[in-house]
């Protein structure tokens, strides 16, 4: 599941950015995907990244969570390889837009950030445990680190001069009360009544959910976290509905019942909840100046010159 150190990998600003759009499909040529102004992306790099990608999404749903259809009509998976189709090409965008920016990001910058990667996961060996769950190495994440530093520095001279006054903010969250509310929860995910049975007996005896959550959770991204999944609203997890309607219903510091889903047994603790103005102003002023940066994106993309020689959806 997403956020923290997940936010890196699977809901990156670069995935964020990879709108999924139709087009004209080319010709095949041997070898590449795509061509973005002149730029290769090649059948060896999508492959790669879409395994990645497609390793951690079943890491954390469970294997077959990809091959269920969304409300599009489209599968989770043909919406994945669509997507890291887009996001490839917008890596070669952004480095270009970058680039003629005279931005780039150092070696030190990523090391500094790798450094708060490894604190928040109390250290290298527990840091190498959660990339072996998600099938990372150490090198192919420092490299989308970097990728994700150079996003932000691109984002940050975009909307430098950028300003959203107050009453701006208020409107958006009396539009958008329901839609808003987001939680902060973490949990535990076995396959079987017994185990999810146990492991909610260790808590009701006074060990710490965290504890439990890193010794039996199957959620290979969440579990070295303790369990924890950050801060996500209504729909982010809509593919296991039981879920997230448990989550929501608890209250701040409660912990749930078993809940019985496709991908196995869950046991939910609620962290945090924000519904309030008072909450959610900075969250909203950061998707307004969101919005403003995909504007400018959307812009960028349709300028640039791309080539596609596949229907990623076909691609298996």
């Amino acid at each position: 599941m997403k956020y923290n150190i997940k936010n890196l990998l699977l809901i990156s600003s670069i995935l964020i950015f990879a709108i999924v759009l139709g087009g004209c499909v080319n010709k095949n040529v041997d070898g590449l995907v795509a061509e973005v102004n002149g730029e290769e992306i090649t059948e060896e790099e999508f492959d790669t990244e879409y395994e990645i990608y497609k390793n951690q999404f079943e890491a954390q749903l469970g294997e077959g969570a990809l091959g269920q259809t969304g409300p599009d009509g489209l599968t989770y998976g043909e919406v994945l390889r669509v997507n890291i189709l887009e996001k490839l090409i917008m890596e070669k965008i952004v480095a270009k837009e970058t680039s003629n920016l005279n931005i780039s990001v150092t070696d030190e910058e990523v090391k500094e950030k790798m450094n708060e990667y490894l604190n928040e996961m109390n250290g290298q060996e527990q840091f190498d445990q959660f990339l072996t769950s998600i099938g990372l190495t150490q090198e192919y994440f420092e490299a989308n680190l970097k990728k994700e530093l150079l996003f932000d520095k691109h984002r940050a001279e975009i909307l430098k001069d950028v300003s959203i006054d107050e009453e701006g903010i208020k409107a958006y969250f009396e539009d958008n009360k329901d839609e808003l509310v987001v939680v902060r929860a973490s949990h535990i995910l076995v396959d079987s009544e017994d185990k999810a049975k146990a492991a909610l007996d260790r808590i009701n005896s006074g060990e710490a959910f965290e504890t439990v959550a890193m010794d039996v959770s199957m959620d290979g991204s969440s579990a070295p976290l303790g369990g924890d999944l950050g801060y996500f609203p209504r729909g982010e997890y809509s593919a296991i509905k039981e879920f997230e309607d448990a989550a929501f219903l608890l209250k701040e510091g409660e912990t749930s019942r078993l809940i019985k889903t496709e991908v196995g047994y869950h046991i939910i603790h609620l962290v945090d909840r924000k519904d309030s103005y008072d909450d959610l102003k900075d969250d909203i002023l950061l998707v307004l100046k969101e919005d403003k940066y995909k504007n400018k994106m959307q812009e960028i993309r349709d300028k640039a010159k791309v080539e596609k020689y596949l229907d990623a959806k076909e691609v298996k």
